[in-house]
């Protein structure tokens, strides 16, 4: 079998060395979306619906805030949780079909108001993922995360019975690298609601963010001259497999030698790859595309003025790995 992309184990080598001594600031922990007041229920509530639908979120912004993707996801779960909505209760959401939740979400994704101008799309595929959670947590689980949880004993891998196996039976969870499935642990481990027994058995997150960054900085290399192009010219792909995988396991690599956990390697290389390293990487315009930018607000560092990549990034000095971009498919993984 021949392979289409590789791991460069020396390029995450460097790497490493440059994750190694970064430590998080303390307000990134002390985030709203972790500390808002409510049951542990609701937060857990929050944490699970928010993850579920979190996937191919580029066109998803809130200018007043000045937030994107992510950042209104958790901005509009954190207002729900805080306000005791409806929509955090499974007996309630499970009532409703897919066009009716998503009238009810247009509001908390439109600015203004205007429900004419929802930037969250794709409502009634998202609708259906929280509406199918809610009807099996009421059916197996008496309505209640916290239930699942504990039928889990802390193990994320336990013959069928850990959390990453239960939550498998969710549609919106079913991605065999558990790209959602760990952002909701993550959520739920920093707001003290979830202590890991096997927390070996962490996947690394991996999302399209990261995959770009991981091209661009040369930890993942591709080997096939039409894949290379494809994804350089940002052309559509049937399959992202092999780049994701081997991204997957740079992270596993890198993680290793930096002494990070997975955890941590997503904050890092997410934060990084969405601010530092997008349309216009940090390393050839002198500043960060967002602004605050993402990883400087997570990373406790003096200053911010250049990539702390710059130094052994292959493509800060090649354009050939700058020009990069994500894999370009259709998919409810990430």
């Amino acid at each position: 079998m021949t392979f289409k992309v590789s791991v460069n184990n020396h390029q995450c080598e460097l790497i490493a060395t440059r994750l190694l001594p970064l430590q998080f600031r303390k307000a990134h922990f002390d985030r709203p979306f972790l500390t808002f007041q409510s049951d542990n229920e609701t937060k857990l509530c929050a944490y699970l619906f928010s993850s579920a639908i979190c996937h191919q979120t580029h066109a998803l912004i809130n200018r007043k805030k000045n937030l994107k993707g992510w950042g209104c996801l958790e901005d509009a779960y954190t207002s729900l949780g805080t306000d005791g909505s409806p929509l955090l209760k499974p007996e309630y959401i499970a009532a409703l079909d897919a066009k009716q939740l998503s009238e009810l979400l247009k509001p908390l994704f439109s600015e203004g108001g205007d429900l004419t101008y929802c930037t969250l799309d794709r409502l009634e595929e998202r609708s259906n993922f929280i509406i199918e959670i809610s009807k099996i947590l009421n059916e197996k689980y008496g309505g209640r995360v916290e239930n699942m949880i504990a039928k889990a004993e802390g193990y994320l891998l336990n013959n069928g019975n850990g959390i990453y196996e239960l939550l498998e039976e969710f549609s919106a969870f079913v991605d065999p690298l558990k790209k959602k499935s760990t952002v909701f642990l993550q959520l739920a481990t920093n707001a003290n609601l979830l202590k890991i027994k096997d927390p070996q058995s962490v996947e690394p997150v991996m999302d399209y963010h990261m995959q770009r960054l991981l091209l661009r900085i040369g930890c993942v290399e591709v080997l096939d001259q039409d894949l290379k192009q494809s994804l350089q010219d940002r052309t559509p792909l049937s399959s992202d497999s092999e780049v994701r995988t081997a991204a997957v396991e740079a992270v596993r690599l890198i993680g290793k030698l930096a002494k990070k956990d997975f955890f941590e390697m997503d904050e890092l290389l997410w934060s990084m790859a969405r601010s530092c390293c997008h349309e216009k990487p940090l390393c050839q315009f002198g500043a960060c595309a967002k602004n605050p930018c993402t990883f400087f607000s997570f990373v406790d560092l003096p200053e911010h003025t250049h990539c702390i990549f710059a130094d052994v990034c292959l493509g800060k000095s090649d354009e050939s790995y700058r020009k990069y971009w994500q894999p370009i498919v259709e998919t409810n993984y990430y």
